[in-house]
Order: structure tokens, then sequence, then C-alpha cells
């Protein structure tokens, strides 16, 4: 062990926990492959090239259908976002995110013979099971980092597993492309993507724990390690303070930020390649492998910017919440400026947009260090329960943002004037969602995350009386 960077925090070098947030992060590379490859799975399941190959067949959805579409995936991964948030804090991390795993293995390997019999409305009810089982993937991350990590690395490595969402969506854009180029065309898509989190459900299995106590490689030394710095405590099944939750404002002040962050980042997730494809009328190939393009990007800002804020906080550069304010606001402000200079470049600047989108979702990946950390920071013992609560109000956003975006383009994406508007709203609703942030934004653990909180306001609740909100005479009286 040796000491941490400006403090007394003991450093354990290579351990368990390296291979937990391995397993972490290529989980959510593999359902992250699951849910970005349908965005170039349906151009080229409506590409009417190929109209006459008789290998593949085509579909006749117009936008507004493939909007539905798009957008089916969030409907499901909305209504369980609360209930996957409780499920992780009870059952622990490993089971829920083996069971989503696994259905979502079966379902893209099920997905190109179902549609045969039930059209674009198959694929709809499909995307909503995967939406469904793919709810608990934030919540039960931000639960196991919660108990694998201490607090001096947990903002480093976070952006690590988080950085699988980008790493995924690198992954999925191009490689999709060129699936859907060969003789099998769409098809294969989806039974590669199944192909892919077969494997992945097995290496999940086999390595990862819910807890350090439960991995059966663990040491005794680097459990200790761990523990010691852990935020955490108490048992699973511990009662939730839902009333004193609810109360936080600076969880109000992230629900803001987090909604204006999920309708950002689904324009960019769902629409790019149509895009790039229509709007900026680049080949369906070309337009898949560019899509991937600014996710390197994103992947880039998320770790830089996640290694920067811990290496500035541990150092004492700058107080904890200014981090988490500087971090957001670049993300935040850049993604807003960059959408606004996007508004106003046509197809004849293409590359000058390309290298906007790639600008617009490097900024974004500076989340990563923003408000994605707060929930840790105010509850480390129900950051994932937090975290389901604003998703879930933030993927309203997410569902509206595909059928907002197909109805201002009005069935006709070639418009880059009907883009302009799209762009522009999003620069603004990004200003707003920032602009909360910064208001409410706080770092302070709240007195509720401890585990006996609810017994000790049962048994008296001046116990749990913030010693600065007592009088001179109860001080002396006690």
């Amino acid at each position: 062990m040796k000491t941490c960077d400006g403090g007394s925090e003991k450093r354990y070098g290579f351990g368990v926990r390296h291979i937990q947030m391995a397993c972490m992060c290529l989980t959510m590379l593999a359902l992250f492959i699951a849910r970005s490859s349908l965005g170039v799975a349906i151009l080229a399941m409506t590409d009417v090239r190929r109209i006459n190959d008789t290998n593949i067949t085509i579909y006749e959805w117009d936008k507004k259908t493939q909007g539905m579409i798009l957008s089916s995936f969030f409907w499901g991964y909305l209504i369980m976002q609360i209930p996957a948030g409780l499920l992780a804090k009870r059952y622990g991390g490993k089971p829920i995110v083996l069971c989503s795993l696994l259905t979502n293995t079966i379902i893209c390997a099920l997905l190109p013979t179902l549609v045969k019999y039930g059209g674009w409305q198959i694929v709809c009810a499909c995307r909503v099971i995967m939406g469904l089982t793919q709810a608990c993937l934030f919540p039960g991350f931000h639960t196991l980092l919660g108990q694998w990590l201490p607090a001096h690395e947990i903002t480093s490595y976070s952006g690590i597993v988080y950085g699988g969402s980008q790493l995924g969506t690198i992954i999925a854009m191009p490689v999709s492309g060129l699936l859907a180029e060969t003789a099998l065309g769409w098809k294969l898509i989806f039974y590669v993507v199944s192909g892919i989190m077969l494997v992945q459900s097995i290496v999940w299995l086999l390595f990862a724990a819910s807890s350090p106590r439960d991995h059966r490689l663990m040491t005794e030394e680097e459990k200790e390690y761990i523990e010691k710095g852990l935020n955490v405590g108490g048992s699973k099944n511990q009662r939730t303070p839902w009333k004193h939750i609810l109360r936080t404002k600076a969880l109000w002040g992230i629900m803001v930020t987090h909604v204006g962050s999920a309708i950002s980042y689904v324009l960019f997730f769902v629409d790019m390649p149509t895009y790039l494809e229509r709007g900026l009328q680049i080949s369906l190939k070309d337009s898949a492998s560019l899509s991937a393009l600014p996710y390197i990007g994103m992947l880039v800002g998320n770790i830089v910017s996640t290694a920067v804020s811990q290496k500035i906080s541990n150092k004492g550069y700058l107080s904890l919440l200014t981090c988490r304010k500087l971090f957001n606001s670049i993300g935040f402000f850049g993604t807003a400026f960059s959408l606004i200079a996007l508004a106003f470049i046509g197809p004849e600047h293409r590359n000058l947009a390309i290298v906007t989108l790639v600008v617009a979702l490097t900024l974004n990946g500076f989340f990563g260090a923003g408000y994605m950390m707060s929930y840790l920071d105010l509850s480390p013992n129900y950051a994932g329960v937090m975290l389901s609560i604003t998703n879930f109000v933030a993927n309203f956003g997410s569902v509206l943002t595909p059928i907002t975006t197909s109805f201002i383009l009005r069935n006709d994406p070639t418009d880059i004037s009907r883009w302009r508007v799209v762009f522009l709203t999003c620069a603004v609703i990004c200003i707003v969602a920032n602009t909360s942030f910064v208001f409410f934004a706080s770092v302070k653990r709240q007195e509720w995350d401890d585990p006996d909180f609810l017994d000790k306001i049962k048994a008296d609740p001046e116990e749990v009386k913030p010693a600065l909100t007592k009088t001179k005479e109860e001080i002396v009286t006690k």
C-alpha cells in the first residue's frame, strides 16, 4: 500500500476490484452495443436501394414510424427505473445485471424472425422489453461503485466503467454499418450482438460479484482496504428513507440537470445516423462509421475529466463542489455552443459539421465528473435509488426526443432548416440544465444516508438533529 495524493488515505495496488471494474465496463459495452446498433439497423431495414435484393427484406417505414421504434426502448427503460434501483439495492447488482444480459441476448437472437410476423409493432415490443431489463444498468452500477471503491478512487474509476457506454457505441455503429452491407444484411447485426452479449453473460457470471465479501478471489487485505475507505454501510434490506430523500433540494436540482443530459444524449444517440445520412447526405456505410467518431471524443472526455477531477480534488487545488460545478459547466455549455454552431452548418460544409459533432460529444463526456457523481456525494448508500428516481423523470425526455424530432422534421430529414430548430432547442435545454446544477448542487453527505437513520428518528428524534441547529441550552443539558 502507499499514501494517496494529498492526504493520509492508503492505496492498494492491482486487485480484485480492478477485475470487477473491468467486468462492469465490458457489461456496459455489451449492453450499449445492443442499445445503439438499432440506429444503424433501422436505416438498413428501410434502405430502398436494396429492395430488389431477394435475400433481404426491406420495410417501408416512414420517419414517424422509425421515431416510434427508436423511442420504444425508452418506454420500458422509463417504467422500470425506480423498481430497478430498489431491486439492485435489495438483491445486489450481480443477479440483476445478469438477468439483463441474458434477456437482451435472447431478444436480439429472435428479433429477425419475429419482425417477419409482427412488423414494426413487434420491433417496438422487443425494444420495450430490452428497455425494461436495461433499466437496472445505471442504478445497479452506481450501487456497485458505492460498495466496491474507496471514496478517493470512485470518481476516476467510474469514468472507466461508464466509458464502456461510449466504447459500445463506438464499436456498434461502424460494425453495424459493415454488417448491413453483407449478404445477410441487417439480420446479421442482431445475430452478432446476441453473440457478444452471450459471451459477456458468461464473463459476468464467472468474474463479477455484488460486493467485495462475495467475490471468490478477494483477499482479506484488499477487502479490509476497500471497507476502510467505503462510505456505505448497513444491510441490503434496510428501509429506504423516501420522505427525506425527496425533500433534498440538491436531488431536485440534479433531476433537472439529468433531464437536460438525457435529451441531448438521446438526440445524438438516436438521430445522428439519420442526420449524417439524410441531412449531410453521406452514404449509409460512411455515416455509420462517422456516427462512431464523436463517441471516441466522448470516451476521451469522460475518462480524462473524471481522472483530472479526482486528482484536483485529492490534491486540494479546488473543493469537490467546485470541481463538480466546473466540469458539469464545461460539459453542458460546451455542448450547447456546439449545437448552436451545428445549427448553421449545412451539407456543403459536412467536414466542419462532423468536427463540431466530435467537439459536442467530447465535452458531453465531462458530465461524468459532474452531476453523475453527485448521487454518490450525497448518499453512497442510496446513490442507486436516487439515480433511478432522476433517471425515471429524465427518460420522459428520452421517450419524447425522437418523437419530437420526427415531428419537427415533418418526415423530411433532408431539410437542414428543420434540423436547425432541433439543435437550437436542445442548446437552450442544456443551458437551463446546467444552471439548475450550479444553483442547487451539493457534495454534503446527507444525514439520512446513515443506515440507522430511521431507527434513530423513531427512538429519539433529537439524536439526528444536526449539532449546529441545537441551542446552547440543549447542548448544556445534553
